[in-house]
């Protein structure tokens, strides 16, 4: 609508119920603050032709009066930096101002829903201490809602998570990670209607420094993985008060996920058999990185008696069938041949280090599981029953009988590259985990103030 705008041809979008804080959010962020629009009852993806009709036809007369009306003048959207306002929170105690801040900011949908430190200036001063930028200077435009990410809003929503000074750099690297994703991925991943969540991969010197969690439990929660905790959650308060995440505006997710509450995690390098995430993606090891994983659910692999490699990897491969085909039901392919869909498999050092003394690297990894990580045709489309709007290359699949669909099996990822494997957990038990994501983003954690 708004590459329609500027070449001077007006536009008027059809809203589903219930998306219309979401339309206007989302045209603001996106240069378009007063969006024109109808609204219809129900969401277009799942009711049938007749319905379709039955609820647009009554629209019709609206969407012309609007197509043929003068736009009134939009208001102007000002991205000038500033620094963060004070409030005042009081009551009968330091309790009771700290329960006052705490009820407004969550009415506000500034939290997530569990009690925050507050972001007095002391507590902000000491934050930006842990880096060496200016609290003015500007991180990224920050998805999906395109807020201007300032050192300073950066370290007011990790002091409300709990982090240290230390830890603001981390979430300035995360936010440019998630700020240079390709861009309808990135609106994807987050104002889906699906249970999409941010993982933080850690790499580098900086997991021992700060005592990132790589081992058991690294996920959470409790004292074991205490900064994996608060890093998680800093990034998701950052996403929501500075990129304007907030659900049921530009997070439009149907159920929602406890995988938005916090997710980060360190590669366990030590134990490791095989070169590290960045060093893969490109970075040399002494370097300290953070990588972002779109990711669309968790599923745990109990493999209880295979002992080698080509026995755990059968399981891990029957378990990526899981998650889909995103290559084959992909609404980009219209667009282009950008790869859809990837898979994150975690595997704990007490797999990896069978596999690799059986000579697996981890690229003969991802080649393994691919070969087998096959599912029927039939499987693949069912949950995208739209033909057209498939790439034109797996448009024939459609076409093939039920039988044929049933017989055909094709691999659930496009190319054994769209697996990505990370050494993580406990050194002495084997447990999987498998990730449905899309391409990650990397960035290298820079301007560290020094450790003191």
């Amino acid at each position: 609508m708004i590459e329609l705008e500027k070449a001077g041809i007006p536009t008027v979008a059809i809203l589903s119920h219930g998306f219309e804080h979401d339309a206007e959010a989302t045209a603001k962020a996106f240069g378009m603050p007063g969006i024109r629009y109808a609204v219809v009852p129900k969401v277009y993806n799942n009711i049938s032709e007749a319905e379709v009709i039955a609820q647009t036809d009554p629209v019709v007369d609206d969407l012309i009066k609007l197509l043929t009306t003068p736009a009134t003048s939009a208001e102007t959207i000002s991205q000038e930096v500033k620094r963060a306002g004070l409030e005042t929170f009081s009551g009968t105690d330091q309790f009771a101002a700290w329960e006052a801040f705490n009820e407004t900011f969550l009415e506000r949908d500034w939290g997530d829903g569990f009690p925050l430190i507050p972001p007095t200036p002391a507590r902000v001063e000491a934050m930006l201490q842990g880096t060496t930028r200016d609290p003015l200077d500007v991180v990224c435009m920050l998805p999906p809602g395109n807020g201007v990410a300032t050192v300073e809003k950066i370290a007011i929503n990790c002091v409300m998570a709990g982090c240290r000074p230390a830890h603001l750099p981390i979430i300035m690297a995360a936010a440019r990670a998630i700020a240079r994703m390709e861009r309808r991925a990135v609106r994807g991943f987050l104002m889906s209607t699906s249970a999409h969540a941010p993982l933080m991969v850690i790499n580098g010197p900086i997991t021992r420094e700060l005592g990132i969690n790589s081992g058991r439990c690294t996920l959470g929660p409790g004292k074991m993985s205490r900064v994996n905790v608060v890093l998680g959650r800093a990034l998701v308060l950052t996403l929501k008060n500075v990129g304007h995440w907030y659900p049921g505006i530009m997070d439009m997710d149907t159920i929602g996920t406890a995988r938005k509450f916090s997710m980060c995690v360190a590669e366990n390098e030590e134990h490791s058999p095989w070169e590290p995430l960045h060093v893969e993606l490109g970075f040399p090891p002494e370097a300290s990185t953070v990588t972002i994983f779109s990711t669309g659910g968790d599923k745990d692999v109990a493999d209880q008696g295979n002992t080698t490699a080509e026995g755990l990897l059968r399981t891990i491969a029957y378990c990526c069938i899981w998650g889909g085909a995103g290559y084959i039901a992909s609404l980009a392919g219209e667009y282009d041949d950008t790869p859809q869909g990837a898979t994150l498999v975690f595997i704990p050092p007490a797999h990896a280090r069978p596999m690799a003394r059986d000579g697996f690297s981890k690229k003969a990894v991802k080649d393994f599981i691919h070969a087998h990580a096959r599912a029927p045709v039939r499987h693949l489309i069912n949950s995208f029953n739209v033909p057209e709007k498939v790439r034109v290359q797996w448009q024939w699949l459609y076409r093939l009988s039920p039988e044929e669909q049933e017989r055909m099996l094709l691999p659930v990822q496009e190319t054994a590259q769209r697996y990505f494997i990370v050494c993580v957990g406990a050194p002495d038990r084997g447990k999987d985990l498998v990730f449905p994501s899309g391409s990650p983003s990397i960035e290298e954690i820079t301007d560290r103030a020094p450790l003191g």
